[in-house]
């Protein structure tokens, strides 16, 4: 036969080569080279399709059967039995042989089970015989899967026994440093560790750690043995989808029990068990599940009851049952049986309960490590979460298959299994989760942001890999020049098409179904939506082919369609980058790929909204409303470019693509898609790893490194925290939230410990907080170089490199005694001065000779009696004869040089302050250089000078001593209000209670009248430890004296302690309280927890309250705290009364 040839126990035909195939010659099966299994001569192509489809465009069946036939290939697989030599063609496994018989199996469980059977009456023997073995085929019914044992030597080649035994040493050796380590120092051993004891059960297996990774891992297709686990995922998917399906329908006082852990504490929760908001996470919550199952597969756990189940489930599995129902129902049985059986320790086994084994082993990493305790509490939620599905289903099998029992009985049976304090696997993963989640909260991380730059903050390294701000920057650029072609290009397609718009109209407030401000009727510029449309039904420029006429009809050219969506998408995915990266702190990814442009039924509070002029992104954070059942409003404000682009994409491009999805996509889902989400990728939504593909693509160029959603969270949090604090003029830190933190969606506490930087979020935007979101983008974007939000600038005005920064809006300073212009500090030349010098006494001489000659008129008028009861100077008669004394009047000259005889107010008697003494010499010795002077005597009478300038306002005085504290010069006030509680804490003449907002600059209001007023006390109560040290930094550095004082040592003490000392106090210095006059209170809860005692508080003269939290949570009316803020307080405090309730009453319960 031509081309057939026989070689190495093989018959070879061309045809057959090409497919990868060849018959054995000894037994005439066909056999693949690639799966080393058999197959029967009529089932070639099944098993092409199966496991080779790429194979199958080159076979035919007609020659393939005329070969088989030619070949005599068997129909039939052979019965094969051993022990016997290898047959070729067929995998050779490692395998453990039956000592009475011959049956070979490749698992210990399988012989463990087969010994039990078929050797009851024989005692299980310590150690099994190991072999080689073969079978016909993995997979299939009957005798095909049967093992057997095949003898002699079945390796290519053969090693010297030298070599074997050396391997062997080696391989042994490889293997213990494999294995989990156990410290016998129990300080060298975490606290999470030495809390659970994993690491000491990892090493009672005295197995390498690839195979104790191998127990817990998804079933492994590859591997003989569990080809037949193929369908598992799969049913246990299905099996989580019917018991979230039943959610719905279940009585919810139930589903609140099986939300309620721990009952007999916290009593049953009002929020009902539910099923994940996004479908795609159940799939996520079930992997660990189907790992545990497969563990429980692979091999024999101590669970008499349950064994017999798992075992019934393997087989279902072995046999390819294709019934999905029983399969689905095992699932459920055997978890049931698992989950509903009290575990304990023994000597034996540390780890008892395979739910634990089985998490343990998920956190074991290949270096013989665990998981970090953060990680482990994914995992525990997971396994929760699936408990009480399967208790769920459960209940609702108990409930309908016995007419008498209903839900909340048969929940009443199974309750103990599904809450805390019990002998049963829930419990003991609560237990786990409680202590996994304190030391995850306590622990600080470790900074993954490392500055390169401490002065300007311009580049740092982020884990070892260099960033610079301005290569940041250059990537907003690139995308900005791509975002402006797509859509001006493959948009558009070279359309001038644009809706012009000043002021945009938009309710917030509105919840009607289908309202955005588009479709509002006072914006009449977006009332004619249908220009793109009309250019494309009219055949203008390239849309000339989307819209064709065949046979006097129209017919649509999908194609064309299809390609412009995808043109769309790759607009709106830099739309969508761009508003991660410049809107401010960065959205959650989940959220951003899943906003709404118009409220809808589902969900009555769109995400895009326009305050003023800017247009802004109201992220609802999805993960606290699925907790908590209420909305987390985040805004952020998109740049100028971004919110023109995207306004105009809605107002023309939307209309046309929400047609075009019509046409292409016969889903109506996908046409929902584009009428109400505002980023729509071609014909599904965005998910979070487009997000990061397109943030990569563009980062990688510029950066080096593929900036995805996660890097970009850390490394643009390090930033916008360093340039804040570069923009601050005060230095209040107080420890409530920051706006930066709120619009990223956690609290300031997790961004110092999650991104190594310092409290509590933020359920609802007021109208007051909402601008300082929306100036925290603005603010980060100007820092990125675009241009920022609320400008209303067209996208063409709104380029990049138009931007300038904007010049301080600051007010100006108050001028204050010590003030100067920094322009004349400069240093100046030696000829320059001269210069002036000379110039100035050439016009001065001659002012203060007149000057003389009307005091010496004025004197002769007055006959030399005084004209003020003040005046003492003396002057000589004319001439300087007689010895007569009169008095100078003191009127005032104008220095024009013109008489007056009429006394000016602004003319004083001279002071005895050297400095003005000194000036008036100066002045007598400028008058002698005067010829016209000469005959006037200078030694007998003495220039009356005017006084030194008023002292300056208590506010200028207080804004010097702000600038002198935070060293720099153009602080100012951060508000009018700011300005006005300081005058009055000056003043000294009214008590008062201050309410200022987070940042308006409290903390100054204690310290610097502290320093500015004599002998006074300013008393600041701090609550926690941290504020305290806190502010001992900031008072250090600031170099103001303080004293930190215990709770009951405010007693007498030898001397008073100054605010305006130049020292500090000694450490034993203890103030005393009748001295006190001011308290500074972060929280009134101090003041009730009696860290000053009533006898202190009862003497205040002046209250300033730093905290107003309970204000924001509505425990008092608005009203009620806005007319406390100058609050006469005479004497006792707690005798004051406002309304029908004592001030001082009213004062705590806003706190409380």
């Amino acid at each position: 036969m031509e081309g057939v040839r026989t070689e190495h126990h093989f018959i070879h035909h061309p045809y057959l080569d090409s497919l990868n195939l060849a018959v054995n010659a000894e037994f005439h099966f066909l056999v693949c080279q690639l799966c080393e299994e058999g197959i029967a001569a009529t089932s070639g192509r099944a098993h092409l399709v199966n496991k080779h489809p790429e194979l199958l465009s080159m076979f035919n069946q007609e020659h393939f059967s005329t070969i088989m036939s030619q070949l005599q290939v068997a129909t039939t697989l052979p019965t094969i039995t051993g022990p016997r030599t290898k047959v070729h063609g067929l995998q050779v496994f490692d395998a453990m042989a039956c000592k009475f018989c011959p049956a070979v199996f490749t698992k210990e469980k399988k012989l463990r089970e087969h010994h039990g059977l078929q050797h009851h009456d024989i005692p299980v023997p310590q150690h099994w015989q190991s072999c080689q073995a073969q079978r016909m085929k993995a997979e299939g019914a009957g005798s095909v899967r049967k093992l057997w044992q095949v003898t002699g030597d079945t390796r290519v080649g053969g090693d010297s026994r030298e070599k074997v035994l050396v391997d062997n040493l080696l391989k042994e050796l490889d293997q213990q440093l494999k294995t989990v380590q156990v410290p016998t120092d129990h300080r060298l051993v975490s606290p999470w560790l030495l809390t659970t004891h994993w690491h000491e059960w990892a090493r009672w297996f005295r197995k390498p750690t690839e195979e104790l990774r191998a127990l817990v891992s998804p079933p492994c297709l590859s591997v003989p043995d569990e080809e037949q686990y193929k369908t598992l995922a799969k049913s246990i998917q299905l099996y989580f989808e019917e018991a979230v399906s039943l959610i719905e329908t279940t009585d919810e006082l139930v589903l609140q029990r099986l939300n309620s852990p721990y009952p007999n504490k916290d009593g049953i929760s009002n929020t009902p068990f539910h099923k994940h908001m996004h479908g795609s996470t159940l799939k996520q919550y079930i992997h660990p599940i189907i790992c545990f199952i497969t563990m429980l597969l692979r091999d024999l756990w101590m669970i008499p009851d349950a064994n017999m189940v798992i075992s019934k489930l393997d087989d279902m599995l072995q046999e390819g049952s294709t019934d999905e129902s029983h399969i689905v129902h095992q699932i459920h049985l055997t978890l049931l049986a698992v989950w509903t059986t009290p575990w304990s320790k023994d000597k034996r086994y540390i780890v008892p309960d395979p739910t634990e084994s089985c998490l343990a082993l998920l956190t074991l990493n290949q270096d013989g490590s665990f998981k970090h305790p953060k990680e482990v509490t994914k995992l525990i939620a997971k396994f929760e979460y699936c408990m009480r599905l399967t208790f769920l289903k459960e209940i609702r099998a108990r409930a309908s298959a016995d007419t008498n029992v209903d839900e909340a009985a048969a929940c009443d049976d199974l309750q103990p299994w599904f809450n805390e304090k019990n002998y049963s696997t829930f419990a003991r993963l609560r237990s786990l989760q409680h202590r996994a989640s304190a030391i995850a909260f306590s622990t600080m991380a470790l900074p993954s942001v490392w500055w390169t730059d401490t002065e300007a903050w311009s580049s740092l390294s982020f884990k070892g890999n260099h960033i610079a701000f301005s290569d940041v920057c250059k990537i907003f650029q690139d995308v900005e020049e791509d975002l402006v072609s797509t859509w001006e290009n493959k948009v558009l397609k070279g359309l001038k098409l644009r809706v012009d718009y000043e002021h945009i109209v938009d309710d917030p407030s509105n919840r009607n179904v289908g309202y955005a401000f588009l479709f509002d009727s006072r914006n009449a510029c977006f009332q004619d939506r249908a220009c793109l449309v009309r250019s494309v039904v009219e055949g203008h420029g390239p849309f000339a082919g989307f819209l064709l006429h065949r046979d006097d009809k129209l017919i649509w050219n999908k194609a064309a369609l299809r390609a412009w969506l995808q043109d769309y998408a790759d607009l709106q995915k830099l739309l969508l980058m761009r508003a991660e990266m410049l809107s401010g702190a960065p959205s959650r990814g989940t959220e951003l790929t899943a906003m709404l442009y118009r409220n809808t039924q589902a969900r009555d509070t769109r995400n895009l909204m326009v305050f003023g002029k800017h247009v802004t992104l109201l992220g609802q954070y999805s993960k606290m409303s699925a907790l908590t059942g209420q909305d987390k409003l985040i805004p952020h404000a998109l740049d100028a470019l971004t919110s023109d682009i995207l306004i105009q994409d809605l107002a023309l491009a939307r209309p046309f693509a929400e047609i075009a999805a019509k046409i292409c996509f016969a889903d109506e889902e996908v046409s929902q898609l584009y009428h109400d989400h505002l980023f729509v990728n071609f014909d599904r939504l965005f998910t979070s790893n487009d997000l990061s593909t397109v943030m990569a693509k563009y980062s990688l160029p510029r950066v080096k490194f593929a900036l995805t959603i996660n890097p970009w969270r850390h490394i643009q949090t390090a930033w916008k925290r360093k340039f804040k604090c570069a923009m601050d003029d005060i230095v209040e830190m107080d420890m409530e939230d920051d706006v930066d933190a709120l619009q990223a969606g956690h609290s300031r506490a997790t961004e110092n410990r999650v991104y190594g930087l310092s409290t509590h979020s933020l359920a609802g935007a007021a109208e007051d907080i909402l601008p300082l979101f929306l100036q925290a983008s603005m603010g980060w974007q100007e820092h990125c170089q675009v241009m920022p939000s609320g400008s209303g600038l067209p996208y063409q005005q709104a380029r990049s490199y138009l931007f300038k920064p904007k010049a301080s809006t600051r007010p100006p300073k108050e001028p204050t005694a010590t003030m100067h212009n920094s322009s004349m500090s400069c240093a100046t030349d030696d000829a320059m001065v001269d210069k002036i010098a000379t110039r100035v006494v050439e016009h001065l001489a001659p002012m203060l000779t007149d000057l003389i000659h009307h005091l010496s008129k004025a004197d002769s008028r007055s006959g030399g009696h005084p004209s003020h009861p003040d005046a003492a100077h003396e002057a000589p008669p004319a001439g300087g004869k007689g010895k007569g004394k009169q008095k100078a009047t003191p009127g005032a000259v104008p220095l024009s040089g013109k008489h007056s005889d009429k006394p000016s107010s602004h003319l004083h008697h001279s002071s005895s302050d050297p400095k003005h003494q000194k000036v008036a010499q100066l002045i007598d010795e400028l008058c002698q250089m005067n010829q016209g002077a000469k005959k006037y005597s200078t030694t007998h009478r003495r220039v009356m000078l005017s006084a030194p300038p008023p002292p300056p306002s208590p506010s200028a005085l207080a804004l010097q001593k702000m600038q002198t504290l935070l060293q720099k010069e153009n602080v100012s006030w951060l508000s009018s209000q700011q300005r006005d509680a300081m005058t009055e804490i000056l003043a000294q003449e009214s008590d008062m209670v201050v309410i200022l907002p987070t940042g308006g600059g409290k903390s100054m209001l204690a310290i610097v009248p502290s320093l500015l007023e004599v002998n006074m006390v300013t008393i600041r109560i701090l609550p926690l430890n941290s504020l305290i040290m806190d502010y001992q930094r900031r008072l250090t550095k600031m170099g103001v004296p303080y004293q930190v004082y215990a709770p009951n040592n405010l007693t007498s003490a030898p001397e008073p302690l100054g605010p305006a000392m130049s020292r500090r106090p000694s450490p034993g210095y203890q103030c005393p309280a009748t001295s006190l006059r001011r308290l500074s209170v972060t929280s009134l809860c101090a003041v009730r927890q009696q860290i000053v005692p009533p006898s202190v508080v009862t003497s205040l003269r002046r209250l300033s309250v730093t905290s107003l939290c309970a204000v924001r949570r509505r425990i008092v009316p608005p009203l009620t705290v806005m007319s406390l803020w100058r609050v006469p307080m005479s004497g006792d405090v707690s005798a004051m009364s406002f309304g029908d309730v004592p001030v001082w009453r009213r004062l705590c319960d806003i706190f409380w």
